[in-house]
């Protein structure tokens, strides 16, 4: 193929492109299968997507599709490049700005970075940088060999310059997808520090997904599991009610906010403690509804376990719980326990002093948080910053 030739707007090649675009943010190494396909339709040796460029560092984030029998070590290469050759290049990755469509060519850099990139077959670069609103910037790079390959002629810059509006759009998709995955990761880790299990379940009622709190709660009962994405009980009578809120409550999803409630479902524990299961219908968005969107979400709840945070072992909530009520380490590690439900004379024991002298910190404890009982310590504990990490 002659791929100095001009590739018009409507040939499957540049659709293909385009679409490997669109599809970039859902694979699991960004605009892969895209940096692929372009290095096939420019005879590039390799192509790197640049994705992350921090200053003084000595390596980039980067994703890269290059010759199958190409065994050059370019982490290698660019670490050299970063610490002998950048701070000269005038063509270096921040002096592109989003859009342009540079060339670097033997000519333009030092002989020293010349003899290094001849050693290695390393001929003339395409460069072009892209960006979306939020602050993210990426930059790609098109490698040809030095030896045997064509020079990159006025179609291949064209061809940058066409991929580039959509190559702004699908990074302006990706960073949106990818600050709500943080976001979601962060609400999902507080949620597991209240030992507070959630299975969503899209409009089959089939699982979608499940935080780590409900797997380890649906793992240590017996009477609950996942089975073939599908939520289970064991008993029949209790199956029977739970898919009859399921149902109840994937029919409210759809309606209106007023009629959406929970319903519980309890089955026994093993200890004589329930666990509690809390189905509620999910608000269904104006533009994203149907069999693939969640609907459902059932809260779990093991009345029998203890809070990891409140554990006396546990320093970052003592370190918390002592700087935000005035207490000493001691009075910290009693107030944790006393929290978590244990008497005082078995908050003494754990703490290992007698129970007079755990009577005396409690007292201390109740003028310093302004309190008069345990119950008070419980509320303004779990209210407190000592149940986050």
């Amino acid at each position: 193929m002659d791929v100095r030739r001009p590739i018009p707007l409507g040939t499957e090649e540049l659709l293909a492109l385009v679409g490997a675009i669109y599809e970039g943010p859902l694979e699991a190494e960004p605009w892969r299968s895209f940096a692929e396909r372009l290095r096939i339709v420019l005879a590039a040796r390799n192509v790197a997507i640049t994705l992350h460029h921090p200053e003084g560092a000595v390596g980039d984030t980067y994703v890269m599709a290059q010759e199958a029998d190409d065994d050059t070590d370019w982490e290698a290469v660019e670490t050299v490049y970063r610490q002998q050759f950048m701070h000269d290049d005038p063509r270096r990755l921040e002096l592109v700005p989003p859009g342009a469509v540079v060339e670097i060519e033997a000519g333009n850099i030092s002989p020293e970075a010349r003899d290094y990139l001849a050693a290695l077959d390393i001929g003339n670069c395409l460069r072009t940088s892209f960006a979306e609103p939020g602050g993210m910037r990426c930059w790609i790079d098109v490698v040809r060999r030095r030896h045997g390959a064509a020079p990159f002629g006025a179609a291949d810059n064209a061809l940058l310059h066409t991929l580039h509006p959509h190559l702004e759009r699908a990074l302006r998709l990706y960073a949106a997808q990818k600050r709500q995955e943080a976001e979601r990761a962060v609400y999902e880790d507080t949620i597991d520090h209240f030992v507070l299990g959630s299975v969503l379940l899209d409009g089959t009622l089939a699982v979608l997904r499940v935080n780590k709190a409900a797997a380890v709660i649906i793992e240590a009962h017996p009477g609950i599991a996942i089975t073939r994405a599908r939520l289970r009980l064991a008993d029949p009578a209790l199956r029977r009610e739970l898919d009859g809120a399921l149902a109840r409550a994937l029919a409210a999803s759809a309606g209106d906010a007023h009629e959406r409630r929970g319903e519980l479902v309890c089955l026994d524990a093993s200890g004589g403690e329930p666990l509690a299961m809390l189905v509620y219908p999910v608000a269904q968005a104006r533009y994203y509804q149907g069999a693939h969107a969640p609907s459902v979400i059932v809260y779990l709840t093991d009345l029998s376990r203890k809070l990891e945070v409140l554990q006396p072992t546990r320093e970052s909530s003592q370190a918390l719980v002592a700087q935000l009520f005035g207490l000493t380490p001691q009075e910290a590690r009693l107030a944790l326990l006393l929290a978590d439900g244990c008497t005082l004379a078995a908050a003494a024991q754990q703490i290992g002093v007698a129970e007079a002298a755990a009577r005396n910190y409690s007292k201390r404890i109740y003028a310093k948080m302004g309190i008069r009982s345990q119950s008070d310590i419980v509320r303004l504990v779990y209210r407190s910053f000592a149940l986050l990490r």
